[in-house]
């Protein structure tokens, strides 16, 4: 029960972060520091959403849910920082105003 009741919530994770990751831009201008910085984080964002992903597949639970969860730190970070813009969602993002 405990195990269903997990993989229902990461299920839940999953399309909340889908939706995050399709509304995120990278706000920097092309050429900047802080673009770079923006990559540099997007690429971690996927790399830990990927691996959520197959922990899932896998049934790893706890560390697909802790991998699903680095993901979204990175990007809510990411918003608040400013380096993505997230359109103004209070909902999906954590942001500063």
């Amino acid at each position: 029960m405990i195990e269903e009741d997990l993989a229902k919530r990461i299920e839940r994770y999953f399309r909340i972060e889908e939706e995050a990751i399709k509304k995120i831009r990278i706000s920097p201008a092309e050429g900047s520091f802080l673009r770079k910085i923006a990559e540099d984080n997007m690429e971690m964002i996927m790399s830990y959403y990927s691996d959520a992903k197959d922990f899932y597949r896998k049934g790893d639970l706890i560390n697909a849910f802790a991998a699903l969860n680095y993901s979204y730190g990175w990007i809510d970070a990411g918003v608040r920082l400013g380096i993505f813009d997230g359109a103004g969602d209070h909902r999906l993002f954590t942001l500063y105003e």
